[in-house]
Protein backbone atom coordinates (compact mmCIF):
# COMPACT_ATOMS: atom_id res chain seq x y z
CA UNK A 1 0.00 0.00 0.00
CA UNK A 2 1.62 3.58 -1.12
CA UNK A 3 1.17 6.50 1.14
CA UNK A 4 2.22 10.01 -0.20
CA UNK A 5 2.81 13.30 1.93
CA UNK A 6 3.42 16.69 1.43
CA UNK A 7 2.92 18.96 -1.15
CA UNK A 8 5.54 21.15 -0.70
CA UNK A 9 9.65 20.12 -0.16
CA UNK A 10 10.29 17.48 1.17
CA UNK A 11 8.63 15.16 -0.40
CA UNK A 12 7.62 11.64 1.15
CA UNK A 13 6.77 8.24 -0.07
CA UNK A 14 5.95 5.35 2.47
CA UNK A 15 5.74 1.90 2.06
CA UNK A 16 4.37 -1.12 4.43
CA UNK A 17 6.03 -4.20 3.57
CA UNK A 18 6.29 -8.15 5.56
CA UNK A 19 9.35 -9.33 5.16
CA UNK A 20 11.86 -11.42 7.21
CA UNK A 21 15.25 -11.52 8.15
CA UNK A 22 17.74 -9.99 10.90
CA UNK A 23 16.65 -6.82 12.48
CA UNK A 24 20.08 -4.84 12.03
CA UNK A 25 21.02 -3.07 8.55
CA UNK A 26 23.98 -4.83 7.44
CA UNK A 27 26.67 -2.65 5.28
CA UNK A 28 26.05 -5.57 2.38
CA UNK A 29 22.51 -4.86 2.28
CA UNK A 30 23.33 -1.17 2.62
CA UNK A 31 25.75 -1.16 -0.37
CA UNK A 32 22.64 -2.67 -2.46
CA UNK A 33 20.59 -0.50 -1.61
CA UNK A 34 23.18 2.35 -2.90
CA UNK A 35 24.10 0.49 -5.76
CA UNK A 36 20.56 -0.10 -6.69
CA UNK A 37 19.58 3.98 -6.15
CA UNK A 38 22.39 4.61 -7.71
CA UNK A 39 21.67 2.78 -11.28
CA UNK A 40 18.33 5.13 -10.76
CA UNK A 41 20.29 8.20 -11.18
CA UNK A 42 19.79 8.47 -7.10
CA UNK A 43 22.28 9.69 -4.40
CA UNK A 44 21.92 8.19 -0.87
CA UNK A 45 22.33 11.32 1.23
CA UNK A 46 21.79 9.08 4.68
CA UNK A 47 19.85 5.69 5.85
CA UNK A 48 18.35 5.42 9.00
CA UNK A 49 17.15 2.48 11.20
CA UNK A 50 14.73 2.45 13.88
CA UNK A 51 12.01 1.10 15.96
CA UNK A 52 8.11 3.28 15.78
CA UNK A 53 6.40 0.73 18.16
CA UNK A 54 6.20 -2.78 16.77
CA UNK A 55 7.42 -1.62 13.22
CA UNK A 56 10.66 -0.77 12.48
CA UNK A 57 11.41 1.86 9.92
CA UNK A 58 13.89 2.06 6.94
CA UNK A 59 14.27 5.47 6.19
CA UNK A 60 16.55 6.59 2.95
CA UNK A 61 17.10 10.17 2.32
CA UNK A 62 17.77 11.00 -1.80
CA UNK A 63 19.00 13.42 -3.53
CA UNK A 64 19.80 13.97 -7.92
CA UNK A 65 22.49 15.69 -9.20
CA UNK A 66 21.04 18.01 -11.22
CA UNK A 67 18.28 19.10 -8.66
CA UNK A 68 15.17 18.38 -6.43
CA UNK A 69 13.68 15.71 -5.49
CA UNK A 70 10.04 15.08 -6.64
CA UNK A 71 7.39 12.68 -5.33
CA UNK A 72 7.37 10.69 -8.62
CA UNK A 73 11.23 10.11 -7.27
CA UNK A 74 10.33 9.17 -4.16
CA UNK A 75 7.77 6.31 -5.41
CA UNK A 76 10.01 5.13 -7.96
CA UNK A 77 12.52 4.56 -5.85
CA UNK A 78 10.34 2.98 -3.05
CA UNK A 79 8.96 0.54 -6.19
CA UNK A 80 12.81 -0.14 -7.24
CA UNK A 81 13.70 -1.10 -3.10
CA UNK A 82 10.74 -2.61 -2.35
CA UNK A 83 11.35 -5.36 -4.70
CA UNK A 84 15.22 -5.61 -3.68
CA UNK A 85 14.04 -5.86 0.20
CA UNK A 86 11.58 -8.48 -0.28
CA UNK A 87 13.89 -11.01 -1.83
CA UNK A 88 16.64 -9.84 0.62
CA UNK A 89 14.33 -10.73 3.59
CA UNK A 90 16.57 -7.93 5.33
CA UNK A 91 13.88 -6.67 7.79
CA UNK A 92 12.15 -8.92 10.24
CA UNK A 93 8.22 -8.51 9.80
CA UNK A 94 6.41 -5.75 9.13
CA UNK A 95 8.56 -2.61 8.18
CA UNK A 96 8.01 0.80 6.72
CA UNK A 97 9.95 2.04 4.10
CA UNK A 98 10.38 5.73 3.95
CA UNK A 99 12.45 7.66 1.46
CA UNK A 100 12.47 11.12 1.52
CA UNK A 101 14.24 14.37 -0.47
CA UNK A 102 16.25 16.12 2.36
CA UNK A 103 14.61 18.74 1.94
CA UNK A 104 16.48 22.35 3.26
CA UNK A 105 17.39 21.19 6.10
CA UNK A 106 19.76 18.35 4.55
CA UNK A 107 21.79 15.92 6.28
CA UNK A 108 25.10 16.23 5.87
CA UNK A 109 26.93 12.86 5.87
CA UNK A 110 29.90 12.58 3.34
CA UNK A 111 32.50 15.01 2.86
CA UNK A 112 31.05 15.76 -0.99
CA UNK A 113 27.80 17.14 0.88
CA UNK A 114 30.02 19.69 2.73
CA UNK A 115 31.99 20.56 -0.27
CA UNK A 116 29.18 21.22 -2.69
CA UNK A 117 27.78 23.40 0.23
CA UNK A 118 30.29 25.77 0.97
CA UNK A 119 29.28 29.32 1.43
CA UNK A 120 26.12 27.60 3.12
CA UNK A 121 24.99 27.70 7.15
CA UNK A 122 24.94 24.79 8.63
CA UNK A 123 24.94 22.87 12.47
CA UNK A 124 27.61 20.48 12.95
CA UNK A 125 27.34 18.69 16.34
CA UNK A 126 30.91 17.29 17.14
CA UNK A 127 32.74 15.63 20.04
CA UNK A 128 35.81 18.12 21.26
CA UNK A 129 38.82 16.62 22.14
CA UNK A 130 38.23 17.07 25.64
CA UNK A 131 35.34 14.93 24.89
CA UNK A 132 32.40 17.00 25.26
CA UNK A 133 29.54 17.69 22.57
CA UNK A 134 29.54 20.91 20.89
CA UNK A 135 27.64 22.80 18.29
CA UNK A 136 28.42 25.23 16.17
CA UNK A 137 26.39 26.87 13.69
CA UNK A 138 27.66 29.15 10.94
CA UNK A 139 28.97 29.53 7.28
CA UNK A 140 30.52 26.42 5.99
CA UNK A 141 34.60 27.76 4.88
CA UNK A 142 36.16 24.64 3.82
CA UNK A 143 36.21 21.18 3.30
CA UNK A 144 39.01 18.99 2.64
CA UNK A 145 39.40 14.85 3.51
CA UNK A 146 39.88 14.98 7.33
CA UNK A 147 38.38 18.06 8.00
CA UNK A 148 35.58 20.59 7.84
CA UNK A 149 35.50 24.34 8.58
CA UNK A 150 33.06 27.01 9.42
CA UNK A 151 32.91 30.11 10.52
CA UNK A 152 31.32 30.48 13.78
CA UNK A 153 30.74 34.11 14.78
CA UNK A 154 33.54 35.60 13.09
CA UNK A 155 35.74 32.54 14.47
CA UNK A 156 36.90 29.77 12.15
CA UNK A 157 36.51 26.09 13.28
CA UNK A 158 38.48 23.45 12.00
CA UNK A 159 36.61 20.34 13.07
CA UNK A 160 38.22 16.87 12.06
CA UNK A 161 35.52 15.13 10.17
CA UNK A 162 35.55 11.96 12.32
CA UNK A 163 34.43 13.77 15.43
CA UNK A 164 31.61 14.78 13.72
CA UNK A 165 28.22 13.69 15.10
CA UNK A 166 25.53 15.25 13.20
CA UNK A 167 25.28 18.15 10.51
CA UNK A 168 22.95 19.57 8.47
CA UNK A 169 21.74 22.80 6.40
CA UNK A 170 20.24 25.53 8.70
CA UNK A 171 18.27 27.20 6.54
CA UNK A 172 16.13 29.10 9.31
CA UNK A 173 19.34 31.18 9.44
CA UNK A 174 18.91 32.39 6.06
CA UNK A 175 17.71 35.87 5.24
CA UNK A 176 19.08 37.35 7.78
CA UNK A 177 20.89 40.91 7.31
CA UNK A 178 24.25 39.59 7.63
CA UNK A 179 24.31 37.20 5.66
CA UNK A 180 23.61 39.10 3.05
CA UNK A 181 20.30 37.88 1.72
CA UNK A 182 17.19 39.98 1.31
CA UNK A 183 14.00 39.17 3.03
CA UNK A 184 10.73 39.41 0.90
CA UNK A 185 8.48 42.45 1.78
CA UNK A 186 5.21 41.69 2.88
CA UNK A 187 2.65 43.94 2.31
CA UNK A 188 1.08 45.61 5.04
CA UNK A 189 -2.69 44.48 6.07
CA UNK A 190 -5.26 47.12 4.42
CA UNK A 191 -3.00 49.75 3.63
CA UNK A 192 -1.44 48.39 0.20
CA UNK A 193 2.02 50.29 1.66
CA UNK A 194 4.79 47.84 1.81
CA UNK A 195 6.56 47.68 4.99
Amino acid sequence: MYRSVGLGMPHFCFMTLEVQGSVALDKELEERIVRELDALGYEVVKIETMFLGRRSVLRIFIDRPDGGVTLDDCVRATKALSLLLDSSEAMPGPFNLEISSPGSARPLTKLAHFERCIGERARVEYRSEDGRTVTGIGAITGARSDAVSISVEGTERIIPFESILKANLHPEDRGNAEDGCTRRRRRGRGSGKRL
